[in-house]
């Protein structure tokens, strides 16, 4: 139950397959049993017709088709984004959320996205699909990709089906995002941070009839799932800045995901209405907000960690690279005190 949780409450059977395929590292072995119904997943789940996907027969390699859609608007987060774009590489299914404040940051966004791609995977982006939508609809955006020799097909209204894999990404991202907050009862305004960790999420997991994870097929190595946490489990930051008095050394937050830049874990801190990041934590995974130790707290779950004695930091940097790196200005926690 517990890894069901930290992968953004996915099935038994996507879970067993990825242990068939040792499709991930750390991860233990066992076999998970049907979960059986599972309340923040039924109530996040919305129902949606199937979409046809025109682009499975059109891709060969990363790179050969990109697709991408704007998602909003959404309640205004804590850093005051509405929208969510999302980009998706139609041949590793990898995907990236980029939150922004308003529509016209979309292109600029997406032309960022296109250039760091191109750079860190060493492959040409020759076709990217879009909607009808203006925020994706200027000069100087087609300048750029006439320059790059990149092909921009644009859907036709109200033939949604043309973009059906990002369609369908969209639905799974989201009904996972609604899920994380439900199951862990964070405010809504935190929604940029759920949209990253989910998208994480999603890169290390196995789709469909696929053996390699989007991580592995686009960055050929398998994910490392060791410091991977449930989303909004109870932590307890140690303060370096508590004097050797009776000040407390901990500070309550509540994890959000990892640090784009591997150097620890972003978490949520009600009583100083910020994100920060730390390293030296411990984590309470079977306590969340709004709730209280008590009695009947599965104590197991609690789980003291130190990002910096783990020997698997310099895989998690490289495995981080390949995903964040392309989304470097998306940071929803790009304002963190340089102490933690």
């Amino acid at each position: 139950m517990l890894w069901h949780q930290r992968m953004g409450h996915l099935s038994a059977r996507n879970l067993n397959h990825m242990m068939k395929f040792n499709a991930a590292s750390g991860m233990k072995t066992f076999n998970l049993k049907p979960i059986g119904i599972c309340n923040p997943f039924s109530i996040a789940k919305s129902k949606h017709l199937p979409i046809r996907d025109e682009l499975h027969n059109m891709v060969k390699i990363p790179g050969d088709v990109i697709v991408a859609d704007l998602m909003g608007p959404l309640p205004l987060s804590m850093n005051n984004m509405k929208y969510i774009l999302m980009i998706q590489d139609v041949f590793s299914r990898v995907v990236v959320s980029i939150p922004i404040l308003d529509k016209s940051k979309a292109k600029f966004k997406l032309q960022h996205w296109i250039t760091q791609f191109i750079n860190i995977t060493n492959n040409t982006v020759k076709v990217i699909w879009t909607d009808n939508g203006s925020e994706f609809k200027n000069n100087t955006f087609d300048e750029f990709l006439k320059t790059k020799g990149i092909i921009h097909e644009i859907t036709m209204p109200y033939k949604h089906h043309q973009n059906g894999r990002i369609g369908r990404t969209n639905c799974t991202i989201s009904e996972m995002e609604r899920t994380m907050l439900i199951a862990s009862n964070l405010p809504t305004f935190l929604f940029p941070w759920a949209f990253r960790h989910v998208t994480w999420i999603y890169n290390q997991s196995l789709h469909c009839d696929k053996k390699k994870t989007p991580f592995e097929i686009l960055g050929k190595k398998k994910p490392l799932l060791e410091l991977l946490r449930v989303f909004g489990a109870k932590s307890f930051i140690h303060n370096h800045n508590a004097s050797k008095d009776l000040t407390s050394r901990a500070i309550n937050g509540y994890h959000l995901d990892l640090a784009e830049d591997s150097k620890g874990w972003l978490f949520w801190v009600p009583g100083k209405k910020m994100v920060m990041k730390a390293a030296s934590v411990k984590f309470d995974e079977g306590i969340f907000y709004s709730q209280t130790l008590n009695a009947n707290s599965n104590l197991q779950s609690i789980q003291a960690t130190n990002l910096f004695d783990n020997l698997m930091v310099k895989e998690i940097k490289l495995q981080d690279k390949l995903i964040h790196s392309m989304a470097t200005e998306s940071d929803p926690g790009n304002v963190l005190p340089t102490t933690y």
